[in-house]
């Protein structure tokens, strides 16, 4: 492989990382927060319980369906003339996913181990805004840049009041 191509590969992998919180955010929004929301429903009701249940989710299909369309790049971008850059796209969005799991599973929702401890300012301005998600079922929906659609620090989940249902109360109440 010459340099270029290498360069070529990282650029093309690092602008799909980037874009991948593009797709989180339209996926979370019109998707997990539409007509799969039944799927979605059981990680916020999960993560608002004192101690969440460890193990598998309903909303654990969201990434295995990623992992199956990047398995489907993957063969096609080595097995389809021409179409090798898929390859450089997949492992972008594949590294996406691992930050993904590390940061949502792992440093937010303690999923993983010994990363719900994480002390550092990111990792709790990321937990903030996620619980800001969580409780009220609105921004922000991408996951490791929130403050592309919040507007200035989230803010401390006690102290919100919003008018709407947040998605982790039952229907019935």
């Amino acid at each position: 492989m010459r340099l270029a191509d290498i360069a070529l590969f990282v650029a093309i992998a690092v602008v799909s990382f980037v874009a991948m919180e593009l797709v989180t955010y339209a996926a979370h929004r019109w998707v997990m927060h539409g007509p799969l929301e039944n799927l979605h429903n059981g990680h916020h009701r999960n993560a608002a319980r004192s101690v969440p249940k460890r193990g598998l989710e309903s909303n654990d299909v969201f990434p295995l369906a990623f992992s199956i369309i990047v398995m489907a790049g993957l063969w096609i971008g080595f097995n389809v003339a021409g179409m090798s850059w898929l390859v450089a796209v997949c492992a972008g969005v594949t590294l996406y996913g691992v930050a993904y799991t590390l940061v949502h599973d792992g440093v937010i929702h303690g999923r993983i181990p010994g990363m719900s401890r994480i002390p550092s300012r990111t990792a709790a301005r990321l937990t903030t805004a996620h619980h800001t998600h969580h409780h009220t079922n609105a921004e922000p929906y991408g996951m490791l840049w929130p403050q592309w659609t919040l507007r200035g620090e989230p803010q401390d989940v006690a102290s919100l009041r919003t008018g709407s249902r947040p998605s982790q109360v039952p229907a019935e109440r």
